[in-house]
C-alpha cells in the first residue's frame, strides 16, 4: 500500500495542473523514458482536462481550494507548501503542458509515471522542500540521474525527465533505481516510444488515451484464464486502445481492438459468426424507467458447436449430472434476446426468439432427479409450456437463503426466464425503452447495453445504505449510460448527464465535497 504522505504527493503534482501558466520549452525527448515492455500505457493531456475542467478560471476557485485543502490534511505542516504550488505552478519546475504519462511494465512487476523535467532546478527546489516535511528523502545523484524516495514509491529525473517508479508486489523503491537510470538513458528509437503502439496512441484524439494487452496480468493468473486456449497465444499481441473524451454533457469512451495475434483473432472471427445484429424488438417489452437492459443477437445452434470445440467447456456438456438436452436448447434458440429488470429491487426478466418449445420437453426429465431431493428442490408446471423451479433454501445453489422460485417457459414464440412471475408478458403503460434518447441507437448494433442513471437515483431513494447509491449520489444530474458494440473492432460507452451544455468534467468535479 502506498503510504498516505505518497498518496498526498502524488495528488500534489495533478493539483499543479491547475495555473498552467508555464511558457511551454523544448521538445518530447521524455517520451523515450516509457519501457519498451509496458503492458499499460496510459496518456493524459493536462491542458485539454484542465480547459475542460474549468479550473484554470475564476470558476474553478472553489474547486481548486477544495483540493488545496484535502491536501493540506493529508500533509500535515505543508499549508505553505501547497498554496505555493496552487498559485504558482511554474516552482514545481515540472511542464504540465507535455502529456503525462502513467504505465504498468508485462505482468505488473512495476507501475509509474512519467512527465516533462522544465527546470530541473526547481524540480530539486521542490523535492529538497518536501524533504523538510520529511515526505520524502533528500535528492541523491546516483547512475546518472538525481533520485528521492517517498513512501514506497522511487522518483528519478534528469534535466527533461521526471520518472516516478513502485513495486505492486510491495518490493523495495531503491531496488528500482537500476531500473530507472536504464529508463532515463534510453534514446529516441529506444523503449516504448519506437513501438508502433506509441505512434497508434499519439494519433489518438481523446483527453486521455489508454492502451493496454493481455501481457498485463501476473503469470500467476495466465494459466487458469488461459485453460482450453492454444498455447500459441501471444498475450502481449492481444491488445485494445481506449480513447476518453469529456464532451458537453457527456463522456464518451471509444475502444479499438488492436490484436494481431492470429488465435484470438481467430477466435472472434467465430465469435461474430454467433452473434448478430440486434433488432432491438424487446425495447417495446419494458418501460422508460427500466434499470438496465441488455440485449445481443445469437444463432444458437453455432454458439453450441463453438462452446464444443473448447476443451473445458466440452468436458462440462459431455459429463454433466444433470439430464440436460443442452444441444436441443441452444439450437432452438435464434434471434434477438435481451434482459432486464430493477437493480436495487433485484428482479429481473430474460426473453430470447426460439425456433420452437420442443426443447422444453428436456426439463420434464429433470423432475425424477429433483425428486431425490426429498422436497427441496421442486419443477412445478405452471401451464402450458410454463414452469416453476422452487427451491427450499437459495443458498443450496450459492444465491440468497430462504425459499426462491425462477419462472420460465415459451410463450408466443419467445423464451422468458424471470425471478418474478409479475414480469411474464407484462403490459407497458406510457413510454417504453424504444422512447429514451439512445432507443433509435440500438438497431445494427452486435452488443446493446443501457442503464437508467436518472431512475435508479429516483427510485434509490429508499436503499440508501446500498453502496451503488452512495457512488451515484457522489456526482449530481446523471442521466444514462450506455455500451455498444458496432462490430469486432469497434465499440464504445457513453456517460449522460441531464444538462447537456456543461462539459461533464465541470459536472464531474463540481461533485467534489
Amino acid at each position: 500500500m502506498i503510504q498516505k504522505k505518497t498518496i498526498s504527493v502524488w495528488m500534489a503534482c495533478w493539483t499543479m495542473l491547475v495555473g498552467m501558466m508555464v511558457s511551454c520549452t523544448g521538445g518530447n525527448e521524455y517520451e523515450s523514458a516509457l519501457p519498451e515492455d509496458a503492458a499499460l500505457v496510459i496518456s493524459v493531456n493536462p491542458v485539454s482536462i484542465v480547459d475542460k475542467s474549468g479550473l484554470s478560471g475564476e470558476t474553478g476557485k472553489n474547486a481548486v481550494q477544495r483540493l488545496g485543502d484535502a491536501l493540506k490534511s493529508g500533509m500535515q505542516g505543508s499549508g505553505q507548501l501547497i498554496d505555493k504550488i496552487i498559485e504558482n505552478p511554474s516552482e514545481s519546475g515540472i511542464d504540465f503542458r507535455r502529456n503525462l504519462y502513467f504505465f504498468m511494465e508485462s505482468q505488473s512487476i512495476s507501475a509509474g509515471m512519467l512527465a516533462r523535467v522544465s527546470d530541473e532546478g526547481k524540480l530539486e527546489e521542490l523535492f529538497k522542500a518536501l524533504s523538510k516535511q520529511q515526505i520524502c528523502s533528500m535528492p541523491t545523484e546516483e547512475n546518472g540521474c538525481s533520485w528521492t524516495v517517498m513512501g514506497n514509491v522511487l522518483a528519478a529525473y534528469t534535466s527533461d525527465a521526471l520518472l516516478l517508479l513502485a513495486d505492486p508486489n510491495g518490493g523495495a523503491p531503491q531496488d528500482l533505481l537500476h531500473t530507472a537510470s536504464m529508463l532515463l538513458r534510453q534514446g529516441e528509437k529506444e523503449g516504448y516510444r519506437a513501438t508502433s503502439d506509441f505512434a497508434r496512441m499519439k494519433s489518438g484524439n481523446g483527453d486521455v488515451i489508454a492502451l493496454g494487452t493481455l501481457d498485463l496480468i501476473p503469470g500467476r493468473y495466465v494459466t487458469p484464464m488461459m485453460m482450453g486456449i492454444s498455447g500459441d497465444m501471444k498475450m502481449k499481441d492481444v491488445k485494445c486502445m481506449a480513447e476518453v473524451t469529456f464532451g458537453e454533457g457527456k463522456m464518451t469512451v471509444d475502444f479499438t481492438d488492436l490484436t494481431t495475434d492470429p488465435v484470438m483473432k481467430q477466435m472472434k472471427d467465430r465469435q461474430m459468426q454467433v452473434f448478430g445484429k440486434v433488432t432491438g424488438k424487446y425495447l417495446d417489452f419494458f418501460p422508460a424507467n427500466t434499470s438496465f437492459w441488455l440485449s445481443v443477437n445469437v444463432d444458437g445452434k453455432k454458439a453450441y458447436e463453438m462452446l464444443k470445440e473448447h476443451p473445458v467447456f466440452n468436458n462440462q456438456l459431455e459429463n454433466s449430472m444433470m439430464p440436460v438436452d443442452f444441444e436441443a436448447i441452444f439450437s432452438a434458440l435464434k434471434g434477438d434476446m435481451a434482459i432486464a429488470g430493477d437493480l436495487l429491487a433485484n428482479k429481473f426478466i430474460a426473453y430470447a426468439d426460439v425456433t420452437d418449445n420442443g426443447f422444453l420437453q428436456t426439463f420434464e426429465d429433470l423432475k425424477p432427479l429433483l425428486l431425490l431431493t426429498g422436497g427441496q428442490m421442486k419443477l412445478i408446471n405452471r401451464g402450458t409450456s410454463a414452469y416453476e423451479f422452487w427451491m427450499m433454501d437459495g443458498s443450496m445453489l450459492g444465491m440468497r437463503p430462504g425459499s426462491l422460485s425462477f419462472w420460465f417457459g415459451v410463450s408466443d414464440g419467445k423464451f422468458y426466464f424471470t425471478n418474478d412471475s409479475r414480469l411474464v408478458d407484462a403490459s407497458v403503460e406510457g413510454l417504453s425503452l424504444r422512447d429514451c434518447p439512445w432507443g433509435k441507437e440500438v438497431k445494427g448494433k452486435r452488443c446493446f447495453y443501457a442503464m437508467n442513471l436518472a431512475a435508479l437515483l429516483e427510485t434509490g431513494q429508499s436503499f440508501p445504505d446500498r453502496p451503488e447509491m452512495q457512488a451515484l449520489r457522489f456526482v449530481k444530474g446523471l442521466d444514462y449510460l450506455v455500451i455498444e458494440s458496432v462490430d469486432a473492432e469497434k465499440s464504445r460507452m457513453e456517460l449522460v448527464m441531464k444538462d447537456k451544455k456543461q462539459n461533464i468534467l465541470r459536472v464531474l468535479l463540481s461533485s467534489i465535497n
